[in-house]
């Protein structure tokens, strides 16, 4: 299933785009994490969220949407 993922902060220096579309086996937050690290080795050891219509992602969680926003860690102020 094609799935359209938007990257921001220094993902998008990772990923060298903003945006693209891949394809995964299932729709869950698991088996787009795995994929992810079979396209980019740094992020395999680095944290980063996933959010679908304005929501955050869990692991467990199942994408319903076939787009998803991907952004890098928060940090507090």
């Amino acid at each position: 299933m094609k799935i359209k993922l938007n990257y921001y902060g220094k993902l998008t220096d990772i990923t060298k785009t903003s945006s693209e579309t891949i394809d995964i086996e299932e729709m869950n937050v698991l088996s787009l994490k795995e994929k992810l690290g079979e396209l980019y080795q740094s992020f395999r050891d680095m944290t980063y969220q996933f959010a679908e219509n304005n929501t955050m992602l869990e692991d467990k969680d199942v994408i319903q949407s076939e787009e998803l926003d991907v952004f890098p860690p928060f940090s507090g102020g």
